[in-house]
């Protein structure tokens, strides 16, 4: 079989393998998760910002369901890209929670093919297969698509291999193209989901700083800002305006500071154990045995890992690879110390450290990291005698039952919510960082009947709404002296009222943090819109033109060489 025969085949083989182990999400009207409250909150982003499109938004930010018909600017806060692909898929199946499962199965295809030619950069196509294949039915990996992993972070993990993928190559080959694609994928990786983003910033920056010394090639140091840069270029229009408006939100309740009903991370070290200190029913209390078996896995796998690398050290057909394993090595061990008490002056230290939450987070970097080392063990059962390799292709077989079995009960017992419990979608109330700053939940209406969306609080006259959509309010009010108006709605940077189509002043309660809008005498139409403050409208014009401008050099660098080769 021909290589391109033999990659198409390899690709083809992974999808009906996610299919496969995707199949109970695939064919069942349910979203899976361990988190009732996760179900809810996901299904509810997902419905809020699929609505908020078809009302012609571009870029969804107000979802005006949360807090009791409040509102909030959750996607200020959180990543977009994975909604859009909900948003897609939904188009062809009319079903939210048919197209959030399609988006998982997509992700877990996308990470087997990224590992695929990852692994295929520096090993056989066949050892690529052996090792793309382990990845997707990997029970972690499973563990966290059908339990313990949120919808975006899962999606993120496509992004992994093809940072480093392109990274190598650029390394290898010196085509400034590979730089762009890193940090295309860098900007997705971002977009999807920010925090596996910020933590994947240390490993890759790690990568390549480490990959320069051991080669001797200080000019390469120069990747990881242009990675990073060339990111944060093309995700602009999400990462500027979290910089610039966190500070009107309570950001500082993500990480159990300020109030709010987070944790911080120390509650979620496997050791010290602090699970008495969480409620019964959370998950760390009910999984906490599951996290320390793996903890315990990877490391005995990492032991393996090691002395086969020892080994391979003395094959000089192994070259750079062998340098790449060091530092997979280094990766699997690092991101396991960081779930122990003894790195507490790293989560104290580090700017944000905090913010990854839960330390288990970072076996997703383990996992990313061991699967790849499985390649050297592939490697020398390859390398093997041929008397030997009967035992070994027996030993691969072995581990992937053993790997399936437990795939099976994850898949089998997995909690699964059932679309008629998710739909219609619930309101929101407990995500307290995405709360604008000026509002106290303590004080607000939480009435759910939204039918006083418009109250006047001072003055005689009447409103009424015509009109309530995501970003849009309007109001016809007839007053027979000048109003006070109360919106149902959290002020934030970005509401404008217009009176007549006149812009008017927007005032906030105080203590409530709702829209206030005084109306003159007269009958009058009342319009609130959420629209883009200068920081949203200039990150997009830096998104949009730093896609433009890669799209175009790729374009331009491609049809050179093709110029050059015809003649």
């Amino acid at each position: 079989m021909n290589k391109r025969k033999y990659t198409f085949f390899s690709i083809l083989f992974l999808f009906f393998l996610s299919a496969l182990m995707m199949l109970r999400q695939l064919k069942t009207p349910g979203y899976f998760s361990v988190f009732v409250a996760d179900s809810f909150v996901y299904t509810s982003r997902a419905w809020q910002f699929i609505e908020a499109l078809k009302e012609g938004i571009i870029y969804p930010r107000w979802l005006p369901l949360n807090f009791w018909g409040y509102g909030s600017p959750t996607f200020i806060v959180y990543s977009p890209l994975a909604f859009y692909l909900v948003a897609f898929f939904n188009v062809f199946t009319n079903s939210l929670i048919a197209a959030m499962n399609i988006t998982k199965f997509a992700a877990l295809f996308l990470s087997g093919v990224g590992m695929f030619f990852l692994v295929k950069e520096f090993y056989s196509k066949k050892i690529a297969l052996l090792s793309s294949c382990l990845y997707i039915t990997f029970p972690y990996t499973i563990f966290q698509f059908y339990s313990v992993g949120t919808f975006s972070s899962t999606v993120s993990f496509m992004w992994f291999s093809p940072i480093f993928l392109f990274t190598c190559r650029y390394m290898k080959n010196r085509h400034y193209r590979d730089i762009l694609y890193a940090g295309a994928c860098y900007g997705g990786l971002i977009l999807t989901h920010l925090i596996n983003a910020y933590m994947f910033t240390f490993v890759i920056t790690a990568f390549i700083v480490y990959m320069s010394i051991s080669e001797k090639r200080p000019k390469d140091l120069i990747i990881a800002p242009a990675v990073i840069a060339i990111g944060i270029l093309i995700s602009a229009a999400y990462v500027l305006p979290l910089i610039f408006e966190k500070y009107f939100l309570n950001v500082e309740t993500f990480i159990g500071e300020a109030g709010g009903d987070s944790w911080p991370y120390y509650y979620f070290l496997i050791l010290p154990n602090l699970t008495g200190k969480l409620p019964p029913d959370h998950f760390w209390t009910v999984y906490y045995e599951k996290f320390v078996f793996y903890v315990l896995f990877f490391a005995i796998l990492i032991l393996l890992f090691f002395l086969r690398i020892l080994k391979l050290r003395h094959d000089k057909a192994m070259g750079q690879t062998n340098t790449v394993n060091e530092f997979f090595l280094g990766v699997s061990v690092s991101s396991l110390f960081f779930l122990f008490g003894i790195s507490a002056f790293i989560w104290e230290t580090v700017p944000f450290f905090k913010y990854v939450q839960f330390p288990s987070r970072w076996l997703n970097i383990t996992t990313f990291a061991v699967i790849f080392l499985s390649s050297s063990v592939f490697y020398a059962f390859n390398a093997a005698p041929n008397h030997k390799k009967g035992k070994q292709y027996f030993f691969i077989a072995l581990l992937f039952l053993a790997f399936l079995f437990l795939d099976y009960r994850y898949i089998s017992s997995a909690p699964e919510f059932a679309e008629k419990e998710l739909i219609p979608v619930k309101s929101i109330n407990w995500d307290m960082c995405v709360l604008p700053g000026s509002a106290d939940i303590n004080r607000i209406d939480k009435d759910t009947d939204f039918g006083k969306r418009a109250l006047i609080i001072k003055g005689e006259g009447k409103a009424e709404t015509v009109a309530w959509k995501s970003a849009e309010r309007i109001i016809e009010i007839a007053a027979s002296q000048p109003i006070l108006l109360r919106i149902r709605t959290f002020n934030f940077p970005g509401w404008k009222a217009y009176i007549d189509g006149i812009e008017t002043e927007i005032k906030t309660e105080e203590g409530y943090g709702t829209i206030l809008v005084d109306i003159p005498v007269g009958k009058h139409v009342l319009e609130l819109r959420f629209k883009d403050t200068p920081i949203r409208r200039y990150s997009k014009i830096i998104s949009l033109f730093s896609f433009f401008m890669m799209v175009l050099f790729v374009f331009l660098k491609t049809r050179r060489i093709r110029l050059l080769k015809q003649k």
